[in-house]
């Protein structure tokens, strides 16, 4: 574990795992990805201020097959300045990697925008999920983007963050290079008249100041089959700050799964 947090902290992959797969375009827009495993599928979506690197941690502690994909616009996937990058149009995306993988009904995990993503990947596309993994989707005030790209990325992984954020000395020089500002700027809560009726799992960093209060406000009338969990002393990038978090609400909604098919 400490090789690839070593890994993760100067924005690269472990070693083994080379460079990234590409996928057919959607829109004209290619998704770069990392796949690993065999066994059921899960699917990771980063945030609005990271790219799949964020995930590394948690992948790597994963059992089934994994793919963490960049997002439109991020990373090495493609970065067309005027290309659509809304989450609609993410979600028509990584449904498009879905269905090229073959890799049936998935598990998504979001946190931040990915969340978002996952979100409506549920509601549009419920066929190709199995299960949701998120955090709230953010709230990002508009002064929070203002200013140069550096600068608004060191402040939301600084202030955003719990005790545990990476170390910025190594890690922003990658996370400049990958950036999409319009990304950044995306607030999405759940549309109204929107349920999901996925088994949901909301992991809700206590220290996330992004995280709308009101998102929990009948969560049972948008959700037909969610739990929430608390993480205190966590903020806003879960999957840097703690993966074991995830890594267990993730195993958990695979074997649940597995007991609803099996039943």
């Amino acid at each position: 574990m400490t090789t690839v947090g070593g890994q993760l902290a100067a924005g690269l992959l472990p070693p083994e795992r080379g460079h990234p797969l590409v996928s057919r375009p959607v829109d004209g827009f290619r998704l770069a990805y990392d796949r690993c495993g065999t066994g059921p599928a899960v699917v990771l979506l980063h945030g609005g201020h990271g790219d799949r690197t964020d995930w590394t941690d948690v992948a790597v502690s994963l059992r089934g097959t994994v793919v963490a994909p960049d997002l439109r616009g991020v990373g090495e996937s493609d970065r067309w300045s005027a290309g659509d990058v809304s989450v609609p149009a993410q979600a028509r995306s990584v449904a498009g990697l879905i269905d090229e993988l073959r890799i049936g009904s998935v598990v998504v995990a979001g946190y931040g925008i990915g969340a978002a993503v996952a979100l409506e990947l549920a509601t549009r596309r419920p066929g190709r999920v199995s299960g949701l993994v998120i955090t709230p989707p953010p709230a990002v005030p508009p002064r929070a983007t203002a200013g140069p790209l550096r600068e608004v990325l060191a402040r939301a992984w600084t202030r955003w963050s719990g005790p545990n954020v990476v170390d910025l000395s190594t890690r922003l020089d990658h996370l400049v290079a990958q950036s999409d500002r319009r990304l950044m700027r995306m607030s999405a809560p759940l549309g109204r008249g929107d349920v999901v009726t996925i088994p949901t799992t909301i992991l809700w960093p206590l220290l996330d100041p992004l995280v709308r209060p009101s998102f929990f406000d009948r969560l049972s009338d948008r959700f037909t089959r969610v739990t929430v969990r608390g993480l205190p002393g966590v903020g806003h990038f879960v999957p840097v700050e703690q993966p074991p978090a995830l890594v267990g609400a993730i195993h958990e909604m695979i074997e649940g799964r597995r007991a609803r098919h099996a039943s």
